[in-house]
């Protein structure tokens, strides 16, 4: 029985004292620059073509996605 209750107690106990990822990066890498609220990201103009497969010299090739403007 106080074994059943010793254990209940250092469950919690040993969870509470681990380390969090959080705070275990800001311990390896503290120089780690947060992303600034104010930054927008520009929109591409262009409209984006999807990959494809085209037919060249006899063999059929795929051809990357990309925007065309």
């Amino acid at each position: 029985m106080n074994r059943i209750i010793a254990v209940i107690v250092a469950i919690p106990v040993l969870l509470a004292s681990m380390p969090k990822q959080a705070s275990a990066l800001s311990v390896v890498n503290p120089d780690v620059q947060k992303p600034q609220s104010g930054t927008l990201l520009l929109a591409r103009r262009g409209r984006w073509i999807a990959g494809h497969w085209v037919r060249r010299n006899h063999h059929r090739v795929w051809v990357r996605g990309h925007y065309q403007y």
